[in-house]
């Protein structure tokens, strides 16, 4: 029996300026690389992303780390392909690899309603293609708020919590449609203000993150009317903590998919929720539309979506926050600057930030 372990792919937790992908767990054996695809191709007026990576295997060879060679069971990035978007309109785009397995589309590339598009990938002399899909042609919207509280999260009973709702209009079509919610969020994270004989203050710091990965919000229209309102929806919940001493987003995307995509997401979201009762569906990989064209066998993992994007924001300040938070990066007259927390003294030690600010940070 091939051994098997849990695997993080990127739909994993990476993200394009100011925009990001979610955390998933597979199990997979260990007999050969698997190759990992995922990205969204969107109407919306922003890059379009690819990320690439690959499964670990038997034969994966340990990287050099400093002094030491290291052999991990996590996914690498794939770095030397060409990836390339095509349209049924004869169009073809070529993708930019930026890094860590990231291609990206440029902004103004025009994704066109009535055109199937699918995403070709050439790597290591092989092709692959995901499967035509057309831009839906109806989103719903969202009314967003947000409720403070205390409650259980991961277990753990009486935290003070924020939760993440939307009041939604569905799509006005008698079409079927199939909608998901993404929730991202970014925050303002203060970075201590050290003396100095400039008076220069730190640089700015953004955080980008997901606040409920593990919820994988859906809805299929099929049997719904549209242009009603679709109830009162629990998009996202996460602990109230020191992030909030600023001014913190919430980013809701609607997503407008294909019934595919939407079949995708639902088995995602039942491997998530796997309770892991004798009567639960056993841990497989999950079938994407990526396969290689000249090996339909071949077992690729992943979805290219192309999608029908409606998205909104909505933002808390401190003022907001009926709980009392603690600064954690005020200086402190004496106290060495090693003893503050790597957090307050570069804005690197978060996983994914940036000191640009969003060209949207003050819209609202």
């Amino acid at each position: 029996m091939n051994k098997k372990y849990w695997v993080l792919w990127v739909v994993g937790f990476l993200c394009i300026p100011f925009a990001c992908v979610e955390q998933i767990s597979f199990p997979l054996d260990r007999q050969e690389e698997k190759l990992i695809v995922f990205g969204q191709i969107s109407n919306l007026q922003e890059e379009k992303y690819i990320f690439l990576s690959s499964t670990t295997s038997q034969d994966r060879q340990p990287l050099s780390s400093g002094d030491y060679l290291v052999l991990n069971d996590l996914p690498r990035p794939v770095t030397n392909a060409q990836v390339s978007l095509v349209g049924s309109d004869n169009s073809t785009f070529l993708f930019t690899h930026q890094s860590d397995g990231r291609y990206d589309l440029s902004r103004n590339v025009p994704i066109l309603d009535g055109v199937s598009y699918f995403v070709e990938i050439q790597v290591n002399g092989k092709t692959y293609r995901s499967s035509p899909e057309e831009i839906p042609e109806a989103v719903g919207s969202d009314e967003l708020s947000y409720d403070f509280g205390r409650g259980e999260l991961d277990g753990i009973p009486g935290l003070a919590l924020i939760s993440i709702y939307s009041d939604v209009e569905l799509p006005e079509t008698s079409e079927p449609y199939y909608l998901r919610w993404e929730v991202e969020e970014a925050y303002f994270w203060q970075l201590t203000f050290f003396p100095n004989p400039f008076n220069q203050g730190p640089p700015p710091c953004y955080v980008f993150e997901f606040p409920d990965s593990e919820r994988i919000p859906l809805l299929s229209g099929e049997s719904l009317r549209g242009g009603v309102e679709g109830g009162r929806q629990l998009l996202a919940t996460r602990q109230v903590d020191q992030s909030f001493l600023s001014r913190h987003y919430f980013t809701v995307r609607q997503i407008s998919m294909s019934k595919s995509a939407f079949d995708y997401w639902r088995n995602v979201r039942d491997l998530v929720n796997n309770t892991g009762s004798v009567f639960d569906t056993p841990p497989a990989p999950i079938q994407g539309n990526i396969v290689n064209v000249n090996d339909p066998d071949e077992v690729v993992l992943g979805y290219v979506e192309v999608a029908k994007v409606a998205q909104k924001r909505i933002y808390t300040t401190l003022a907001d926050v009926p709980f009392e938070l603690e600064e954690v990066c005020t200086y402190q007259p004496g106290k060495p600057a090693i003893e503050y927390p790597q957090t307050c003294r570069n804005c690197n030690a978060f996983r994914n930030s940036s000191t640009q600010t969003p060209e949207w940070w003050f819209d609202q």
